[in-house]
């Protein structure tokens, strides 16, 4: 089968497209024609060898994948050859088939395109799992979300929308919190001209905010922390802007906050049993329009690299997607 191979630990443009055994449904795993792959940070770290999921060489990078169920490994249940689906993988998607474990297997709605599923996977399970499960958003509370038109951002604005939050969307650039707006943010914060911390609290009256989102951290992870209000949650979602954060234990004291880890990674290992729940409560959203990924660009699968160099770079508002295959 045709794949995008990581012989080499590197840049993405070290990957070459070339040709890889077609893989074979084990136990408890689904065999899936891929129609879609979403790219992700995640994905550029996976062939930099700088991921928690290692690999041994050369392999196909992409853990998010949309297509046809084509075979079933032994012991599957609740699914069936020819299921319209999206999955989970720990590596592969990148290449014209791939095996998925059956419990991070979903069918997805008839309206729902393969690219979309795609562009909804992971970005969006991370984002409804790290405001749920952790950050346990309420009805009317108020989140701000750092690098809100990036692919896990942009989803978290949707997803804190779709809670019954108010959102501050909080980015680098007008046109990147044009995005987040135009997908429901109630309020924008460009933090490369305004005081974040200040800016959010003008917006919340002085009190600050309920819950923090961040994939950035960096230079941004102190003003986003003290922004909380009282009992506020800081979540840490990833690290785009280079350093990790150091979160000093008597500012968790005195504000009677939390700092909270989502790494989609452990859940998928630990609790896939909240993710099929993730899974249901955001394709029924999707169904009545309460959520619209936004696919900002697609690349064909030679043309990977370039997606992941745009992702590395921080240059796309939504989430990129390669057209793999008719499924």
């Amino acid at each position: 089968m045709r794949a995008l191979i990581c012989q080499a630990f590197g840049p993405p443009e070290d990957l070459q497209l070339g040709e890889l055994p077609a893989p074979t449904p084990a136990k408890g795993e689904v065999l899936i024609d891929v129609a879609a792959a979403g790219v992700s940070f995640a994905d550029t770290l996976m062939i930099r060898d700088m991921h928690q999921n290692k690999h041994a060489l050369p392999f196909a990078a992409g853990m998010e994948v949309a297509g046809r169920v084509t075979a079933l490994g032994e012991g599957v249940d609740g699914l069936s050859v020819g299921d319209r689906v999206v999955a989970l993988v720990y590596d592969g998607g990148y290449a014209e088939q791939a095996v998925a474990p059956a419990l991070e297997t979903f069918r997805i709605p008839d309206g729902m395109d393969y690219a979309t599923a795609a562009a909804m996977c992971g970005a969006y399970l991370t984002s409804h799992g790290a405001l749920v499960w952790q950050g346990a958003v309420q009805p009317g509370e108020t989140v701000l979300v750092l690098g809100a038109a990036g692919g896990v951002g942009l989803a978290a604005v949707e997803v804190a929308k779709a809670l019954g939050a108010t959102v501050i969307a909080a980015a680098s650039s007008a046109e990147k919190l044009a995005v987040a707006a135009s997908h429901g943010a109630d309020h924008c914060i460009n933090y490369s001209e305004a005081d974040l911390r200040a800016e959010a609290l003008a917006l919340t009256g002085g009190n600050g905010v309920n819950v923090v989102y961040d994939p950035v951290a960096g230079d941004l992870y102190e003003p986003s922390f003290r922004s909380l209000d009282w009992g506020g949650r800081y979540l840490t979602i990833g690290y785009a802007g280079g350093a990790i954060p150091k979160i000093p234990a008597n500012q968790l004291l005195v504000k009677n906050r939390a700092a909270l880890g989502f790494a989609l990674f452990y859940y998928r290992k630990r609790r896939p049993d909240l993710l099929a729940k993730s899974a249901a409560q955001l394709m029924d959203w999707y169904s009545t329009g309460k959520i619209r990924p936004l696919i900002a660009e697609r690349y064909s699968l030679a043309d990977g690299p370039k997606a992941l160099r745009r992702i590395m770079d921080r240059q796309a508002a939504g989430r990129l997607v390669l057209d793999i295959a008719e499924a």
